[in-house]
């Protein structure tokens, strides 16, 4: 076995110094570092020395200077070394452990995936990363062989032009730890690819194309396999789930049903124009409730029987979700 010293760094994009109170947990803490220290400077600089575009609006700026809020950690892990057989030759390559040190690196990136997720949901923002960067380094044949790998890990589709800025007050930033250890195990991976929808949403910068992966993600969530009637089942249902109040019932079953006429006529019909800037953040903060929402299910689903399905949570929402519609069209309140 061989102990592998590991450092990993990257720029959090979009975000402010609130930021520095997350307990990202896994070893991770982030930190405000001056651009003239940043350890990985060359490589977020052109030729000429200055910032990539990537990262323009992410800097930030006090009177000592520019800065990032920036991820790091420091930590250690252990690598199996091949076992040494008489009159086997080996090379340099057999004690890379490459395999072993990619499937270190990939369990981190699902981990930093993962946490940037649960933040985007907690809160509006344009938190994440762009590029991180990990360094391994570790000794084979008591030093004879020294190894260093490094890796960089490109996120190719990220939004970088959405400026929106994550902010925690102090007692944002206290839920937002609760949330970060309520959310991140079994709860998240019951609801993992409604939340990949949600966030390639977010990484749209086509508004068209934004608003149609929000719907999408909606329609994971809402509707049944073979679905008639997608537009009116998915607003009541949504507007159900999200108000109580009668009036406010019925102006959101409207919005929704405008929304999804909207991505129709962009998906179908090649017509974006009704979906603006203003429709899509609309739309992100309608779905981002939305995912708060069956985060909790899944928490009191878990509670009640560990071994619970997705499905089965899925299910017995829908059905929840259709007798509240069916009082709220009774009532008048929605239309039958």
């Amino acid at each position: 076995m061989a102990d592998v010293q590991v450092t990993i760094d990257g720029i959090v994009l979009y975000c402010d110094e609130s930021v520095i109170a997350l307990q990202f947990g896994n070893g991770y803490t982030i930190q405000k570092t001056y651009f003239d220290d940043l350890p990985f400077r060359n490589k977020i600089t052109d030729g000429n020395g200055r910032v990539v575009i990537s990262y323009l609006g992410s800097q930030r700026q006090d009177e000592r200077g520019a800065y990032f809020m920036c991820l790091h950690k420091d930590g250690s892990y252990l690598v199996q070394l091949p076992g040494m057989m008489p009159g086997v030759a080996y090379t340099d390559n057999d004690f890379r452990c490459s395999d072993q040190l990619e499937t270190y690196h990939n369990n981190e990136m699902e981990f930093l995936h993962k946490t940037f997720s649960l933040l985007q949901i907690f809160k509006k923002g344009n938190i994440g990363f762009k590029e991180i960067f990990t360094e391994h380094r570790f000794s084979a044949l008591g030093g004879l062989i020294n190894n260093i790998h490094n890796q960089t890990s490109n996120s190719v589709t990220r939004n970088i032009t959405d400026s929106t800025i994550f902010t925690l007050t102090q007692e944002e930033a206290i839920r937002c730890n609760q949330f970060l250890q309520d959310y991140s195990g079994q709860e998240y991976s019951l609801l993992k690819s409604c939340i990949d929808e949600f966030v390639w949403g977010m990484e749209q910068v086509d508004l068209p194309t934004g608003f149609e992966q929000y719907t999408t993600a909606l329609e994971m969530i809402f509707l049944q396999k073979n679905q008639q009637g997608k537009k009116e089942v998915l607003s009541k249902r949504v507007a159900v789930l999200l108000e109580n109040n009668p009036a406010k019932i019925r102006a959101l079953y409207d919005k929704v049903k405008d929304y999804y006429r909207y991505r129709s006529d962009s998906l179908h019909e090649g017509d974006g124009r009704n979906i603006s800037a203003t429709e899509l953040k609309e739309m992100e903060e309608l779905v981002r409730e939305v995912m708060l929402k069956y985060l909790g299910f899944c928490k009191a689903a878990i509670l009640n029987n560990p071994s619970v399905t997705w499905d089965v949570v899925k299910d017995n929402k829908i059905n929840d979700l259709k007798a509240a519609a069916q009082t709220a069209k009774t009532a008048g309140t929605l239309p039958a």
